[in-house]
């Protein structure tokens, strides 16, 4: 019985280290409406993708931004082109940060561990300039979260790999395909 108490007291600690990460990502992935009605949506959700792990590729600019301490000054305004979120802590709570953002034509989704379904339904502020998704070695995305990326009509080109917990490939490949006529669905 005493032999127990050590062996608890430890797994408690790890649940409590567990839950004080996933208040901080939660934190990370927040919204602050007073900073982004100061400072615009694409800056805003910049500063998101790359608090949170991401990188961004401003319009006009060849190179991934991944440093945030590397943002230029406020006052310079860019607007995000692409989104490389390859293994960050963004989740859904952050996902309104695309609200305003009107030049992202692509978003590498992949190894996101935080990401669940409920991020692919909130997509649709970009579905108007999204030509390019991929959504890839996120362990909680499932079937139904993939169903989701139907409404985005503009997209020319999905990649969708390694998701496990998505168990019936042939219904969400002839899903997609009857939303998304125009688009190349790779699904490997």
């Amino acid at each position: 019985m005493f032999v127990l108490y050590p062996i608890t007291r430890q797994l408690r600690t790890q649940s409590n280290v567990r839950q004080l990460w996933q208040w901080v990502n939660i934190i990370f992935n927040k919204v602050d409406e007073d900073r982004r009605k100061l400072l615009g949506p694409d800056r805003t959700c910049a500063e998101w993708l790359l608090r949170n792990g991401g990188q961004v590729k401003w319009v006009g600019v060849s190179e991934f931004l991944a440093d945030y301490n590397q943002l230029p000054p406020e006052s310079t305004k860019l607007y995000i082109q692409e989104v490389d979120a390859s293994g960050s802590s963004i989740m859904h709570y952050g996902f309104p940060h695309f609200n305003g953002c009107k030049h992202i034509q692509k978003v590498i989704l992949h190894d996101c561990g935080y990401l669940y379904d409920e991020a692919l339904s909130m997509m649709k502020p970009i579905e108007k300039t999204l030509t390019h998704l991929q959504v890839s070695s996120c362990g909680n995305i499932t079937t139904d979260g993939l169903l989701h990326l139907g409404t985005l009509e503009n997209l020319k080109t999905l990649v969708i790999y390694n998701l496990p917990y998505v168990n019936n490939k042939e219904k969400v490949l002839s899903a997609l395909k009857q939303k998304l006529p125009n688009c190349n669905i790779e699904y490997k």
